[in-house]
């Protein structure tokens, strides 16, 4: 087979899939170091203790939790553990060196997950940057993600790291930058060298933005066309005024800038297509084209 009908990220790019509000959603993000191979799902199949997994599982709903590593041979000098708290005013990111994966037990998850101050020796004021390289989960993730990752890690080597799955397996390479939860898709190694430079000051690009996993998806797309119109890309540089849904698939929000000017509300439709594509590169899963559009 050609690579044209391999990847499901190239049939996605012949077809346009937009990438306005398809960012993996999740306000709280543990991300832990496991060097070995990991399993199409990563942190079910790996060989952590239980009572680790049910800790981290049962710290707050809706966690999501992925793992990380610079390489299958890294982790010899002790393991990393980070928490991002992706609140879209206040985003925070935490770190930790642990010795063994049972050390995870003596952290108060759920405390910090709740939004509560945590030891200020552990924040950690640096970005960190995901890419997905999990080639067991999908074929995009091994080629396109190892190569956004290397891009990458020769930019900022100590602040990047493979992740297990994040999500969007027919936009890669999948992206993520910590604390804010910037979600990137689709990009060359050139374009996410770029957004790590923005990142770095303190901005967000649009191109190849898919949204900030803090938001919903409605939201991420509201916020998109808010910077769009207002040229704005400071972080967080605006906030969300009101949402509202008008039926299944209609919302109104209103977004102003956090100095309270720039006020805009937007009437979101999400509008699906007939076309079929696939969402992973095995083609067993396919997916209507959707986008939203303004009303």
């Amino acid at each position: 087979m050609t690579e044209q009908t391999t990847y499901c990220s190239v049939i996605a790019k012949d077809h346009q899939l937009p990438l306005i509000g398809t960012a993996t959603e999740g306000k709280v993000w543990f991300l832990l170091e496991y060097p070995p191979a990991w399993e199409s799902k990563a942190f079910d199949g790996a060989n952590i203790p239980e009572e680790v997994k049910a800790h981290l599982t049962s710290a707050v709903e809706g966690v999501r939790i992925l793992l990380i590593r610079k390489s299958v041979k890294s982790g010899k000098d002790g393991l990393r553990f980070f928490i991002g708290i992706t609140d879209t005013q206040s985003p925070v990111l935490y770190e930790y060196k642990i010795g063994e994966y049972r050390d995870l037990l003596a952290i108060d998850l759920g405390f910090l997950a709740a939004g509560m101050p945590g030891d200020p020796a552990h924040l950690r004021e640096e970005p960190l940057y995901l890419a997905c390289t999990n080639g067991k989960r999908d074929l995009c993730c091994a080629k396109f993600g190892m190569e956004a990752f290397k891009a990458m890690a020769a930019a900022d080597p100590d602040a990047v790291w493979q992740s297990s799955h994040i999500g969007g397996h027919n936009k890669g390479p999948v992206t993520l930058f910590f604390p804010h939860g910037l979600n990137y898709g689709m990009t060359s190694p050139d374009d996410i060298r770029t957004l790590m430079a923005e990142y770095q000051q303190g901005r967000v690009g649009l191109d190849f933005y898919r949204g900030r996993v803090g938001y919903s998806t409605p939201v991420q797309a509201a916020e998109h066309f808010w910077r769009q119109q207002t040229g704005i890309l400071d972080l967080p540089g605006m906030e969300v005024v009101s949402v509202e849904a008008l039926g299944e698939e209609e919302w109104q929000i209103e977004i102003q800038g956090v100095d309270g000017e720039n006020q805009i509300s937007f009437h979101i439709r999400r509008e699906v297509s007939e076309e079929e594509i696939p969402m992973t590169c095995s083609g067993k899963k396919v997916e209507k084209i959707n986008r939203f559009a303004l009303v």
